[in-house]
């Protein structure tokens, strides 16, 4: 009875130890199923294969998936080498995947899946209702043994992936086409920049060599000094385009709102281009009949119209011909709620351009006879300055033309209504006096305040040069009051820059610093820069290369009101 009942114990215990054993491996199963199934979860079909005893098992697939119709044409039979060599022999298409084979061989991906984690494959499928389709093959090992290598084959359709990386691989070309262009174009433009600013700079440079082996000709000293004029003109327009495109390219340029005599800022332009076209010959058409300018003041920017205009008619009389003509004509559009439109129409008659030029003829560094350099020349901006200050007034402007038969500008600007009583004209003195004005000029470069000094004194000012932003400071500061009637200051020094010493001036405890007139001398020309100079507590800004009667005349009117105080 007791050998009975050990008997049954034993086998009970067994019992125990094989359900144990069961619960393991089924938990085990279950969550090598959670894991292959969460493996498999971007993968239409995904198959568990022993590269090694050449088995697979599906873990996902649909009964319609390529490889699903394979295993059944082969009888559902779980052979891995069976199964490629049918899918290559039915459902791939060869041309796409000639490596197919090779790529999915058993010894092949053992072998490479030792030192790497996975292997992809593209190839082109055909659809079981006709047709072709992308699909990408992923194998990844699990884990490895003595006794098998086993690794999941997931497939999954990449249409849609194809064309996403096509349509980006066409837009990198594109991106990168485009930044050719535009490489290009700089270069193109840093050859003819290079070209235009040294021919100039060689004029003058000859001129100046002339001038010293005929010094005793004043006549041709004389002569050569207006070439000269020319020469430094030409060349500081070309530095100008160059810094506005700057300028309009990082949004920096500022509009002024002023009030603007439409009829006088017509007949200032007009003053400036009529000489150059009658000097190239061409006939100047601007019938008053044709201008409808019925609200003549208005509120705009003067300088940048002024820019805009002279760009275009630069361009008329520059590419025109000999006995060409230029037309001009103005209309009003509608007015409502103080607001007017009007548009220009600029014609002219010369060598015109291409259908296809005429795509890129507002693109900086833009010229279509850029090679011609002896006669065409410029920075090929001028349009591109134009279309971004018109941009910026909510204006527009179209071009048409023809090769050999001219050009047409057809400008379009909106402008806020103004009144004859908001135009404030100030008097000018037509013959300034400075002299025993008492100047304090802070200017780090030695030459141009050698000639700052010889111009001003030689109008009877009384000059001190320093040589920074901070000698301005401590000169001013250990002078008694009053010393200096103005102070002149360049911006852009070492030390300490004019802005900051014109801010230090003014912060001086002394009621000459509050008032004494500071005028800003300065290449920085922009109405920013100027913007910044008024901030800081100067009262006038002057360009460089600077104009001696502008000169002479703001240092009279801001001396005599500090004088007279």
């Amino acid at each position: 009875m007791t050998s009975i009942l050990y008997c049954l114990v034993k086998h009970v215990n067994r019992l125990i130890q094989e359900c144990d054993q069961m619960k393991s491996d089924y938990n085990h199963a279950e969550k090598e199923r959670q894991l292959f199934n969460a493996l498999c979860i971007n993968y239409s079909s995904a198959y568990l294969c022993d590269l090694m005893n050449d088995s697979l098992e599906p873990i996902k697939q649909t009964k319609d998936s390529h490889f699903a119709v394979a295993r059944e044409h082969m009888d559902n039979k779980d052979s891995y080498s069976e199964w490629i060599q049918y899918s290559y022999d039915h459902i791939v298409i060869r041309e796409s995947a000639p490596d197919y084979l090779e790529v999915f061989d058993a010894d092949h991906l053992m072998q490479h899946l030792k030192t790497e984690k996975s292997v992809s494959y593209r190839h082109k499928t055909r659809k079981n209702n006709a047709g072709e389709e992308y699909f990408e093959a992923t194998v990844v090992r699990l884990f490895m043994d003595d006794s098998s290598f086993k690794v999941i084959v997931g497939y999954r359709p990449i249409d849609n992936l194809i064309v996403e990386e096509k349509k980006h691989q066409q837009q990198l070309e594109e991106a990168l086409k485009k930044a050719e262009v535009a490489n290009s174009a700089k270069e193109e433009f840093l050859c003819r920049m290079s070209h235009d600013i040294r021919t100039p700079l060689n004029g003058i440079m000859g001129l100046i060599r002339i001038d010293e082996a005929h010094a005793d000709d004043s006549e041709l000293i004389m002569e050569n000094h207006a070439k000269m004029e020319v020469a430094t003109n030409h060349l500081l327009s070309l530095i100008n385009d160059v810094l506005q495109m700057s300028k309009l390219e990082d949004g920096s340029v500022e509009l002024a709102h002023e009030p603007i005599c439409l009829g006088d800022m017509t007949k200032e332009i007009v003053a400036i281009v009529v000489d150059r076209a009658k000097e190239a010959g061409i006939a100047w058409n601007y019938d008053k009949e044709k201008i409808n300018i019925p609200y003549p003041y208005v509120y705009g920017s003067p300088l940048h119209l002024r820019q805009i205009f002279l760009n275009i008619y630069g361009n008329c009389i520059k590419y025109n011909r000999p006995d060409g003509k230029i037309t001009t004509t103005v209309d009003a559009w509608k007015q409502q709620d103080g607001m007017c439109i009007y548009q220009w129409t600029i014609t002219d008659t010369g060598i015109g351009m291409s259908q296809e030029f005429l795509k890129h003829v507002f693109e900086p560094f833009a010229q279509e006879r850029a090679g011609a350099r002896s006669k065409y020349q410029g920075t090929g901006l001028g349009m591109a300055i134009v279309k971004k200050l018109l941009d910026k007034m909510n204006g527009t402007i179209s071009v048409t033309s023809e090769e050999g038969a001219g050009s047409s500008f057809v400008i379009t600007i909106p402008f806020e209504i103004a009144s004859q009583e908001d135009m404030a004209i100030p008097p000018v003195s037509q013959d300034n006096d400075i002299q025993g004005i008492r100047l304090l000029v802070a200017e780090d470069n030695e030459l141009n305040a050698e000639i700052a000094k010889t111009i001003l004194e030689e109008e009877g000012a009384e000059i001190t040069i320093v040589g920074d932003g901070l000698q301005a400071v401590e000169q001013f500061k250990n002078s008694p009051a009053d010393t200096y009637d103005a102070i002149l200051m360049d911006v852009m020094m070492p030390v300490m820059d004019g802005i900051t010493a014109a801010k230090e001036i003014r912060a001086i405890n002394r009621s000459d610093a509050k008032r004494i007139p500071i005028i800003a001398m300065t290449a920085n020309a922009f109405k920013e820069d100027a913007q910044k100079c008024f901030e800081a507590g100067m009262n006038a800004h002057l360009a460089k290369p600077l104009n001696v009667k502008m000169l002479k005349q703001t240092i009279e009117e801001l001396t005599g009101k500090y004088i007279q105080t």
